[in-house]
C-alpha cells in the first residue's frame, strides 16, 4: 500500500531523501554527472529553515517510491519545483506522479491557497520524451497549460552596441526606480501587462497580479543599476527590471503602457540597459518571452539575444 505524507524538509531524512533524488536523477534524462549526492543533501538541509518548502513522499513499507517539492511561500499561489514529481525508477510512473500531484491540490486547497503551478524547464530535444510525460501526468489532473515562453541570453563581452546611441523620443525621460515608489508604478505596470501577450500574467487573477507585482518589484531585492523607468511629464509610462543572479543579471519585467508603443522606447530602453550592464562589467543577460510575443522576442534578438531552451507552465485553480 502506498502511503503519502506531507512534511517539512526539517522533519524527513535527509539523507534517505538524497539517495532517493541523487539514484533516481542519474538514472534518467536528468543526470547530471557533475552534481554529486553531497551537494544535493547540502542544498536540502538548506531548506530545514524554511517552512514554506513542503516535500510529499510516496513511500511503501519505508521504500521511496516518490517526492513533489512544492513551495508555498506566497499569497494565494504554490509553486511546484521544476521537473516534479521525482518517481524512482522501476515504479508504476503515472499512478505515484498522479497521487502526489492529488494529494499536493488537497494540501494548496486546505491551506486557503487558489493556484498551483508547475514548471517544465528546460525543454529541448534532450528532454522531449520526459516533457511528453510530465505533461500528460498534469493534464490528467486538470492542470492546463498556461503559457510556453523562450528563455533567452546574450553574451554582453562579445556584444557590440550601434556606436549612435538610442535615445528616447523627445519629451520622455529616464529616471531611477529607486527615485520612485511602486504606487507610482503599479498603474502603469498593470496597464502595460493587462494588454499584452504574456498568457501567464493574464491567467491569474487580479489579486494574484498584486502578488506579482509585489514581489517583481519588492525592494527587499536589489535593483541592478541598469533598471531603469520611462517618464513623461512626472508620470511612468515604462518600465525594465533589472537583477543580479550571480555572475549574470535577469531582465524582466519589461513593458510600455500602450498609447507609448512603436515609438522606439523599449528599443532605447534596451540600449541604455545593456549599455549599464557593460559598463559594470556584467558578462551574460538573461530573459524570458512568452513565445507568442514576436515583437518583443525580434526586439531581444536585435540586441543579440538567443534562445537557449523553451519552457511551459501548467497551472491548476481552487474552483
Amino acid at each position: 500500500m502506498v502511503e503519502i505524507t506531507i512534511n517539512k524538509f526539517k522533519d524527513v531524512d535527509i539523507r534517505k531523501l538524497s539517495d532517493f533524488i541523487f539514484g533516481t536523477r542519474q538514472a534518467s534524462v536528468f543526470h547530471d554527472t557533475s552534481r554529486t549526492i553531497v551537494e544535493i543533501e547540502s542544498a536540502l538541509q538548506e531548506l530545514e529553515s524554511d517552512d514554506n518548502q513542503i516535500v510529499m513522499i510516496a513511500s511503501s513499507d519505508g521504500e521511496v517510491l516518490g517526492v513533489l517539492r512544492v513551495y508555498v511561500g506566497f499569497p494565494e499561489m504554490a509553486f511546484i519545483d521544476t521537473w516534479h514529481p521525482i518517481i524512482g525508477q522501476g515504479v508504476t510512473d503515472e499512478r505515484i506522479a498522479t497521487e502526489l500531484i492529488q494529494s499536493c491540490k488537497m494540501y494548496i486547497k486546505e491551506q486557503g491557497l487558489n493556484r498551483l503551478e508547475a514548471l517544465l524547464s528546460p525543454i529541448n530535444d534532450q528532454y522531449s520524451e520526459a516533457r511528453t510525460q510530465y505533461r500528460t501526468w498534469y493534464e490528467s489532473v486538470d492542470f492546463h497549460k498556461a503559457t510556453e515562453e523562450t528563455f533567452m541570453q546574450v553574451d554582453l563581452e562579445n556584444l557590440s552596441l550601434p556606436s549612435t546611441q538610442s535615445v528616447l523620443p523627445e519629451g520622455f525621460l529616464y529616471d531611477d526606480i529607486d527615485n520612485v515608489v511602486n504606487e507610482d508604478i503599479e498603474s502603469p505596470f498593470f496597464e502595460s501587462f493587462s494588454n499584452s501577450k504574456d498568457r501567464l500574467f493574464l491567467d491569474i487573477t487580479k489579486s494574484q497580479r498584486i502578488v506579482s507585482f509585489n514581489y517583481w518589484f519588492s525592494r527587499q531585492r536589489p535593483f541592478h543599476k541598469a533598471s531603469t523607468l520611462v517618464m513623461k511629464d512626472g508620470e511612468v509610462i515604462g518600465f525594465n527590471v533589472v537583477r543580479p543572479d550571480n555572475e549574470s543579471v535577469e531582465i524582466g519585467p519589461v513593458g510600455v503602457i500602450p498609447k507609448y508603443r512603436r515609438q522606439g522606447i523599449m528599443k532605447a530602453v534596451l540600449h541604455e540597459s545593456i549599455r549599464r550592464l557593460q559598463e559594470d562589467g556584467v558578462k551574460i543577460a538573461q530573459l524570458e518571452a512568452d513565445v507568442s510575443n514576436e515583437p518583443a522576442i525580434n526586439l531581444y534578438k536585435m540586441f543579440g539575444f538567443e534562445q537557449v531552451h523553451t519552457q511551459e507552465y501548467y497551472a491548476w485553480k481552487v474552483e
